[in-house]
């Protein structure tokens, strides 16, 4: 089902500065993410985050809220204090030949896991995080559970073929090709079911005719699947909606990355002129908006610091918990030897 958009000034002229008044995301500050430890050679660890492809707020025992950054070509997990300097590091076991770096250089960029969304849980009464694989290829149709406690990280790798295939046929949600690049858990209060409700964000920069589209799985049914897949078939989704984001200098935007709120769903989305699913393209500019409880949605512009529009790859968001109306972004540079950078913005009132 097609919904309607009401988009602020989303037209062939947004490569322009905004005008006066109209309503925008504003950059207020920008970091770029090294670890604390530096690099690793060892443990195929570089000195710096790779990419940032998804975030969430998680509470980790002994070290307080961080913000959780997952990577598509490494396999780390990056825990940022926002309010110092330090970069903790959670290390996902190695892949083929030891390596947990994937690029193109190195020839191995199908073998990565493409981690491109995670949230925050609660799993017998600990802090966890759930990142998921985008499923553009077979390794990437994973999901990654890591539980916090008092004796450090504990992370599983938990591949999902029986779930990916039923996303993938579901072309209302998929359409030519999977992408997953955002999910949110939509809590009872919030209007999800018993046990919770994983929303998923599919990204329509594949093949035309491609989809964005958010699709329901419920929490608890799919935690079962991944305990034991045997005996828990993976849970269908439901309440499929497509969206139609609107496009910047003829290129369409496109979903990016999600977080749940007592309003709805706040997303990312990107304007970036890639031929697939897989490779990546030029970036004509970048927009946040939300997606309310009745399915309809509305979206605003990002900008820069000086205003311009705001052209990074913008691949994750969470908002602050101490303050709603401020976000944190994280920036994917599509580059091996370029740092993440991770953004303050300033949300406007979603009307």
């Amino acid at each position: 089902m097609k919904i309607g958009t009401r988009v602020a000034a989303m037209s062939s002229s947004a490569s322009k500065a905004p005008s006066d008044g109209a309503p925008c995301a504003r950059v207020l500050t920008r970091r770029k993410l090294f670890y604390s430890d530096g690099a690793d050679p060892t443990r195929d660890r570089p000195a710096h985050v790779r990419a940032g492809s998804g975030c969430a707020f998680v509470d980790v025992p002994g070290r307080g809220r961080r913000l959780a950054v997952v990577q598509d070509d490494t396999r780390f997990i990056a825990l940022v204090d926002v309010l110092g300097r330090e970069v903790d590091v959670v290390e996902l076991a190695p892949g083929r030949g030891g390596a947990r770096q994937f690029d193109k250089q190195r020839g191995n960029k199908m073998d990565k896991l493409d981690l491109e969304a995670v949230c925050t849980l609660t799993l017998d009464g600990a802090p966890a995080l759930l990142a998921i694989g985008s499923g553009s290829a077979s390794p990437r149709e994973v999901l990654v559970l890591t539980r916090f406690t008092k004796d450090g990280p504990v992370v599983e790798e938990l591949p999902a073929p029986a779930l990916f295939a039923r996303l993938r046929a579901t072309r209302a949600f998929a359409g030519t090709e999977l992408n997953i690049e955002g999910m949110a858990i939509i809590d009872e209060a919030q209007g999800g079911a018993p046990g919770g409700t994983l929303r998923l964000f599919n990204r329509g920069n594949g093949t035309p005719p491609a989809v964005d589209a958010t699709a329901d799985l419920s929490l608890r049914a799919l935690l079962a699947h991944l305990r034991d897949p045997l005996a828990h078939a993976a849970p269908a989704p439901t309440h499929v909606v497509a969206h139609d984001l609107g496009s910047i200098d003829g290129t369409r935007l496109t979903f990016t990355d999600a977080c749940a709120t007592a309003a709805g769903t706040v997303f990312l989305a990107a304007a970036e002129a890639s031929p697939n699913a897989i490779d990546d393209g030029e970036v004509k500019g970048t927009a946040v908006g939300l997606v309310r409880p009745n399915g309809s949605h509305v979206l605003v512009r990002l900008v820069d610091e000086r205003g311009q529009p705001l052209t990074d790859k913008v691949e994750g968001i969470a908002l602050d918990p101490s303050s709603p109306g401020t976000a944190y972004l994280v920036i994917d540079r599509d580059d091996p030897a370029a740092p993440a950078e991770l953004l303050q913005v300033v949300l406007p009132p979603f009307r």
